[in-house]
């Protein structure tokens, strides 16, 4: 137990320690998890807001791409069921006259730029007739009219009269003999070949437009696709999805068969950020868009979080460390203080600072350390005054013994001369001398005391005459309790010589012991002349004159004496009204045995 004490004591942690890590565990580690919590929460928020941005971008792009594919795909279907067009085409392959081509041509043409007056796009428009005849609007094309009749996409496009087969690029290039970036549509006219002759409309159009409403260089760019429900790839700015189709890229598989959402694939080492949606056409666009990208703006908010949370910890620190040196220190300087007094420097003083507790603790040390200092030159004043006055009281003694058998002889001589009061006298004043000398201690019982005032008395009435009444009423709870010699005597003797003597009449003093609230208390009444009021308070005052009995004690003196052996609480309390009498109460500690034994019990 002891060691585990020992232990304790020794790693026992400072003040300053105690606060330094209070204020990191309490304040630094919370805003780091509060930081840490926060940018999580932002960057989820951020991510969520980036993702919706994302998307919009993405629906917005597919919504232009769309119009402007449906606006194509209703200007084929309109011209396949334009009859004035069909005529005018038909008529161009079985006319062979050189004035009628012109002008059958010159009529097709105009027909034709009405319908694409609102795009520049378009590169050709070709027209197939039953057999191996065919004519190209704005000739400026070189197609393989045979290889276009091989492909599948004919052979489906006139089996499935009057709807438009739209071709993408990846399509559209394997159909044109130069494998250019173009948009085709192919459409067969529901109007029979036997009347106008007209198989298949081929249409070719510039991917200018189509692309810019693709743009990647808006939102957050990357590869975007567009690919048919049967996986062909309608546009696209990766040439490489063009010319090999979606075959290699497994990382889309989700996107391709889901119908509107988001997720994130590695591709090529690369976190990427995939986003798709499907238009109203049944394609699918899709937008790869690097995920460094997505969370730059993240990046960036937590960058300055981090910067802010940093600084405004250094902030902290640099506060909380003047705040610990502004409480602790102080207390250094008290501790410091408290090891010079106890090293025995009652002239420490220190200097109060820090916060307003600890500055009035070190004035309240000050306030301590001048009073200890007072106290202590009291005590040793006190001690002083003590042994001056056992000094004196030694000085005072004459030989005990030569004093007594001096008494004793004159006792006997008063005996052979038959004088009474000469022996009484004798005796009693023998008895209070063999007490004053202190045989015995200086301590005796309350009833001791009260025989040796009934001695005294007797020598008080031979003196002055029988001018008095004595009267007695002491707790016998208290007759062996233990006060010190002489203690009732000097008050007595004032009630007698200032009090009684001074009567016309006869007067009365009346003693009484009890015990009150645990101490002994003596009251000591005369119906003396009194004390005047104006001297009354300087009877007990330290310096004032007053007259002294034989022994050599006044009612001062045994006020001292008093406070001196028991303490403040103790002592006399006076009294009196001029004329009419004194009161006199005398409060002493209740002790059953002498403090001299305890002494002794306690050495041994």
């Amino acid at each position: 137990m002891k060691r585990l004490k020992g232990h304790i004591e020794k790693n026992r942690w400072s003040i300053s320690k105690i606060l330094n890590t209070s204020f990191f565990l309490m304040i630094t580690v919370p805003i780091l998890l509060v930081t840490l919590y926060s940018v999580k929460s932002l960057n989820s928020i951020l991510l969520n807001n980036t993702t919706s941005q994302a998307m919009q971008t993405l629906e917005q792009q597919s919504g232009s791409f769309d119009s402007k594919a449906r606006m194509i795909i209703n200007t084929a279907s309109a011209i396949a069921n334009d009859d004035q067009v069909i005529s005018t085409s038909a008529a161009i392959d079985k006319n062979d006259k050189a004035l009628s081509q012109f002008d059958l041509r010159k009529a097709l043409d105009k027909q034709l730029n009405n319908y694409f007056h609102y795009t520049p796009d378009v590169a050709s428009v070709l027209f197939f007739y039953k057999g191996q005849g065919s004519y190209a609007y704005k000739r400026n094309m070189d197609v393989d009219v045979a290889g276009l009749r091989r492909m599948d996409w004919y052979a489906e496009a006139e089996s499935q009269k009057n709807r438009v087969h739209f071709m993408g690029i990846q399509e559209s290039a394997a159909s044109l003999r130069d494998g250019g970036n173009y948009f085709t549509a192919a459409v067969s006219p529901k109007y029979s070949t036997l009347f106008y002759n007209v198989e298949m409309i081929y249409f070719v159009f510039r991917p200018s437009d189509f692309m810019e409403r693709l743009d990647v260089s808006r939102g957050d760019g990357g590869d975007i696709y567009v690919v048919t429900p049967e996986g062909k790839v309608i546009a696209s700015n990766d040439g490489k999805a063009l010319q090999e189709g979606m075959g290699s890229y497994t990382y889309l598989q989700s996107a391709l068969s889901g119908d509107r959402g988001s997720y994130v694939k590695s591709v090529n080492d690369v976190q990427s950020f995939v986003i798709y949606t499907t238009s109203d056409l049944g394609w699918k666009y899709v937008k790869v868009v690097p995920y460094e990208r997505i969370i730059d703006q993240v990046k960036s908010v937590f960058g300055r979080i981090i910067l802010f949370s940093v600084g405004g910890l250094i902030v902290f620190l640099i506060a909380s460390y003047w705040l610990v040196r502004s409480i602790v220190n102080p207390i250094v300087r008290l501790f410091k203080g408290m090891a010079a007094i106890k090293s025995g420097n009652l002239k420490t003083q220190l200097e109060a600072s820090g916060p307003l507790e600890i500055y009035v603790l070190g004035h309240a040390f000050n306030d301590m350390v001048a009073n200890m200092d007072r106290l202590f030159v009291e005590v040793k004043d006190q001690e002083d005054q003590k042994r001056l006055a056992e000094i004196r009281a030694l000085q005072s003694q004459i030989n005990p013994h030569f004093l007594l058998n001096t008494l004793n002889t004159i006792k006997l001589m008063a005996a052979i001369s038959k004088a009474e009061n000469i022996q009484r006298m004798t005796e009693a004043l023998t008895k209070l001398l063999s007490s004053t000398f202190n045989r015995g201690g200086m301590y005796a019982t309350v009833g001791e005391e009260i025989s040796l005032l009934d001695d005294y008395f007797q020598i008080m009435k031979i003196r002055f005459g029988d001018l008095f009444d004595i009267h007695y009423e002491v707790d016998p709870a208290i007759e062996q309790a233990y006060i010190l010699k002489l203690m009732l005597q000097p008050i007595i003797e004032n009630a007698i010589i200032h009090g009684m003597h001074e009567r016309e009449t006869r007067g009365n003093i009346s003693i009484f012991g009890e015990l009150v609230d645990g101490c002994c208390r003596f009251t000591i009444e005369d119906d003396g002349v009194g004390i005047r009021e104006q001297e009354l308070p300087l009877i007990l005052k330290r310096g004032e004159k007053s007259k002294e009995s034989f022994s050599g004690l006044g009612l001062r003196n045994v006020h001292e004496r008093i406070r001196l052996n028991y303490g403040e609480p103790y002592g006399l309390k006076i009294t009196s009204v001029w004329g009419e009498g004194t009161n006199v109460v005398v409060l002493l500690p209740l002790l059953w045995e002498p403090p001299q034994a305890k002494e002794k019990e306690e050495q041994e």
